[in-house]
């Protein structure tokens, strides 16, 4: 089964650090948590994150993270549920939107990618290649509707990008074979 993530972050240039992570399984599952040791001077001196992201969060007041919100947690707590969430999927395969990024993220958040658990697979499959694989331009695929740069609501339309895809790979199998339904999201 497909899990889709996405994950909004601190760009420290020698590494990542996590503000929040969702993910969402194909059969609706879904699992959001926002870093409890996040840094919101941080956060709120990164332009793009302080519009994008900071807004999404659960805060007091407007310069400081509610640490009593139930979706915030400390790192170490994040990725027990995340292994959790992710170890109760039968034949797991990882998806996110520039999947190499997406995974750094991911193993950084157990350390390094030699201290991903067992659960936690070792790559994430990438939504952008797969649509450049199937020749599908990303301007034509489906607006996101709901809240973009809420890391849930980014997975959540992941899940519909990849509905789509999988409709477009579908499309290009009949067309070898001679049928050509056309495309439809």
């Amino acid at each position: 089964m497909r899990v889709f993530y996405s994950a909004q972050y601190l760009d420290y240039s020698d590494r990542l650090a996590l503000v929040s992570i969702g993910l969402v399984r194909e059969d609706g599952g879904t699992y959001y948590a926002v870093n409890r040791g996040l840094s919101a001077s941080h956060v709120l001196a990164d332009p793009s994150l302080r519009t994008a992201a900071w807004p999404h969060l659960p805060t007091r007041g407007d310069r400081h993270l509610d640490r009593s919100h139930p979706d915030v947690k400390v790192r170490s707590r994040i990725a027990a549920e995340v292994t959790d969430f992710l170890a109760a999927v039968p034949d797991l395969e990882l998806w996110s939107w520039r999947g190499a990024h997406a995974h750094v993220l991911l193993c950084q958040l157990y350390g390094t990618e030699l201290d991903l658990p067992d659960a936690v697979p070792d790559w994430t499959n990438d939504l952008r290649q797969e649509a450049h694989r199937l020749g599908v331009d990303p301007d034509e695929l489906p607006d996101q509707q709901t809240r973009r740069h809420h890391a849930l609501d980014d997975a959540r339309h992941l899940l519909i990008l990849a509905r789509c895809l999988d409709a477009a790979a579908v499309t290009d199998a009949a067309e070898l074979a001679g049928h050509a339904p056309g495309r439809g999201w």
